[in-house]
């Protein structure tokens, strides 16, 4: 018996058991094809810091794996020499609109960043590509001819130009990066292009969030162009060139404090910087364990809000009256920030009306010396309260950065200078709101909820920044903020559902980066 049944289990052991029917479809499929070559690209490094910014690794890791979009239609060749330059946020830590004045003010290169790679074409197109375009609604790539920028052999006007990147809402964010092209022309930096170029953008800085995302864009195209025709332009040049594109052919009417950070900011620095047109006075350290941060409200802002353009023309009308009815020599070159503070109440304060409407200003004063703003005959305008912010912030801007040094020089005494500078900062915020009209809801919470918590949770001050209107919320803290921000956080969701973005970390300025220069190989293997 136990020999039977030895044996059946040794036939049952051995006989072929079938297949299910999925294990023999696998079976009777033809082979996998072979894996198909990896399209890549090796990069040579000929010039530049092997110590890079994370934004600089990744552009970097792009280019080596050929990326699609990098390389696609409005992108590089696949050989070549690409520039690559970087340009960070700002933070405004005072001074903000009053820059258009003539006034001091007090800015802070962020870790946030743009990044733009620039590379020479044998042709004259130029091609401008931004991974960030259709995260915002826009077409991500344009491009346009060198010949564009001339009529009947005659360069045009910044009018014409304004329009030729206008013409197409969805591609008009291009005339931030190609319009640096048509500056250099028109201001005679180059007497012509050699050849054309194709620039790829990426940027991490939120944009419409008061932290000069156009102004990195700007400045970081222009400083890959400086280097592609080997221009040799300098931080100062640079900057007034980015104004000039933001102003002229983008439209916008703004200062020229952001494009000089960005461009000539030094990390964990603050740069003062006067107005007037464009001083750079110096770069002042924070003082030990104390931090400037930012809170982005992600409440809808526009930089070319009516808002702020009327602050702006105010401002500028004010300056109007004062020249033809005091003939100040303090405003002979269009700096309302001259006068002290002390002039303005005693000589300026009661000829400047409250209130006046444009077509009786035009009637009576003509047009204002800015060029970029115009007066609106049936609008009417707060004219001394705008007048009367930049003058008082100007003040408070330098009084704000004798605070900061002297925290710096006196050590044990930290915290007793810092509260006075946090009061310069809410004062700011007060004017900001009330003499200059701008600010938001959302911006007013933060900045009451920074208060309201103190030094006791160590912040120091707070103030609304830039052009106003939302965006982001400038903060002096000292010590450790972890438990209070996330106090303000919560509040904040709660009240608007929103997620408010704590920006932190300094870095390099465009110039004080320098560059990096990479030899493009194509690689099929």
């Amino acid at each position: 018996m136990e020999e039977n049944k030895a044996e059946e289990d040794e036939q049952r052991n051995e006989a072929p058991v079938a297949p299910s029917a999925s294990y023999a479809s696998r079976i009777m499929q033809p082979p996998p094809e072979p894996p198909q070559p990896i399209e890549s690209v090796k990069t040579e490094q000929i010039f530049g810091s092997d110590a890079k910014p994370y934004e600089i690794v990744e552009f970097e890791s792009m280019l080596r794996y050929a990326d699609g979009q990098m390389f696609g239609k409005y992108g590089f060749e696949k050989d070549g020499e690409v520039v690559i330059t970087r340009a960070p946020a700002r933070l405004d830590v005072m001074g903000g609109i009053a820059d258009y004045c003539g006034a001091n003010v007090f800015e802070l290169p962020l870790e946030h960043a743009a990044v733009a790679g620039c590379q020479a074409r044998a042709d004259r197109q130029l091609k401008a590509f931004s991974f960030n375009a259709a995260l915002e609604g826009y077409q991500p790539g344009h491009q346009i001819s060198i010949d564009d920028f001339y009529a009947n052999g005659n360069l045009k006007s910044y009018e014409q130009v304004r329009q030729l990147f206008s013409a197409n809402p969805h591609t008009a964010w291009t005339g931030y990066v190609l319009g640096g092209f048509f500056a250099l022309l028109k201001e005679q930096r180059v007497d012509r292009l050699p050849h054309g170029a194709a620039l790829v953008l990426k940027s991490n800085i939120p944009m419409r969030a008061g932290l000069s995302s156009s102004a990195a864009i700007e400045v970081a195209a222009l400083k890959g162009i400086n280097h592609l025709y080997r221009l040799n332009l300098s931080a100062l040049e640079i900057a007034r060139l980015g104004q000039i594109v933001e102003n002229r052919i983008v439209g916008a009417p703004c200062g020229i404090m952001d494009q000089i950070t960005v461009a000539a900011g030094q990390k964990d620095k603050i740069l003062s910087i006067l107005c007037q047109p464009d001083q750079m006075l110096e770069a002042v350290p924070l003082p030990p364990h104390t931090r400037l941060i930012g809170l982005h409200s992600k409440a809808k802002r526009s930089t070319s809000s009516s808002a702020y353009i009327d602050t702006r023309t105010a401002a500028f009308m004010g300056l109007t009256i004062l020249q033809k009815e005091l003939d100040l020599d303090e405003l002979r070159e269009n700096y309302l920030c001259r006068l002290s503070v002390e002039d303005f109440r005693r000589k300026c304060w009661e000829v400047l009306p409250a209130r006046m409407k444009g077509e009786r200003f035009l009637d009576r004063y003509g047009e204002t010396v800015d060029t970029v703003t115009r007066v609106d005959p049936q609008k009417t305008y707060r004219v001394r309260s705008r007048v009367e912010h930049p003058i008082y912030e100007h003040a408070r801007v330098q009084q704000f950065i004798e605070h900061l040094k002297n925290a710096n020089a006196d050590p044990p005494n930290v915290r007793r200078h810092l509260v006075k500078a946090g009061k310069l900062m809410y004062a700011s915020d007060w004017s900001y709101r009330f003499r200059a009209g701008l600010g938001s809801l959302q911006v007013d919470q933060l900045v009451r909820s920074v208060r309201t918590i103190g030094v006791r949770g160590g912040f120091y001050g707070a103030k609304i920044t830039g052009g106003g209107g939302g965006g982001t919320v400038a903060v002096l803290c000292h010590g450790d903020t972890s438990n209070s921000l996330i106090q303000i956080l919560a509040a904040y969701k709660l009240a608007w559902a929103l997620d408010a973005e704590v920006i932190t970390g300094s870095s390099s300025g465009a110039f004080e980066f320098g560059h990096v220069l990479l030899k493009l190989i194509k690689d099929e293997t």
